[in-house]
């Protein structure tokens, strides 16, 4: 009898796992996605993904919207269509919805074209409802007339307020212009 039961209790925890895969299937996906956000019927913002999934994370301690980017993504904000005010790529990103957080993995590039800088790192964090970027990684600025090397940085989220924790190296350039690209929306870096 007790084989018996033994038996029946596997198969019926076969079928909870069965089940607990179904609900990590996620709620959207899509290839090729292009996202356009207007104000007054103007583009202010403009983002492309190859790749996108959509899920629910639900677990007792927090639920949460979760939307990745698994094969990199583009964001280009314009300042007045087609004109490009910033841009920014990742090999990888995902969207906290519930928390308003966004994370950017993987050979990330960010441009303030009003300023002429521009951010690598490797890892980047948004916070939007602080109007915060930061990041605990290696990251080089690249200004008009210098290349700050760190670990670590914090700005405003319109990259005009910026600084460099740990620096550990500035190259300063007299009157060399650093490559910089305005045309930039879709980075081939």
């Amino acid at each position: 009898m007790a084989i018996i039961s033994f038996f029946s209790c596997s198969n019926d925890m076969k079928n909870v796992i069965k089940v607990s895969e179904l609900e990590k299937l996620p709620e959207l996906s899509g290839e090729n996605i292009q996202f356009t956000q207007t104000e007054y019927g103007k583009i202010v913002i403009s983002i492309s993904t190859p790749c996108i999934t959509k899920t629910k994370m639900d677990n007792e301690e927090d639920a949460a919207d979760k939307m990745e980017f698994p094969q990199g993504i583009s964001v280009v904000q314009y300042s007045s269509y087609p004109d490009t005010l910033s841009w920014i790529t990742a090999n990888y990103a995902v969207n906290y919805g519930d928390k308003d957080i966004w994370e950017a993995r993987g050979n990330v590039v960010a441009q303030n074209n009003n300023n002429h800088e521009r951010l690598n790192t490797e890892y980047l964090v948004w916070d939007q409802r602080n109007g915060i970027i930061y990041s605990n990684k290696k990251v080089q600025v690249s200004t008009p007339d210098d290349i700050i090397l760190g670990e670590g940085f914090k700005s405003d989220d319109q990259f005009n307020d910026w600084q460099v924790e740990k620096v550990t190296g500035v190259i300063s350039i007299e009157g060399a212009n650093l490559p910089f690209d305005e045309e930039n929306s879709e980075n081939d870096e």
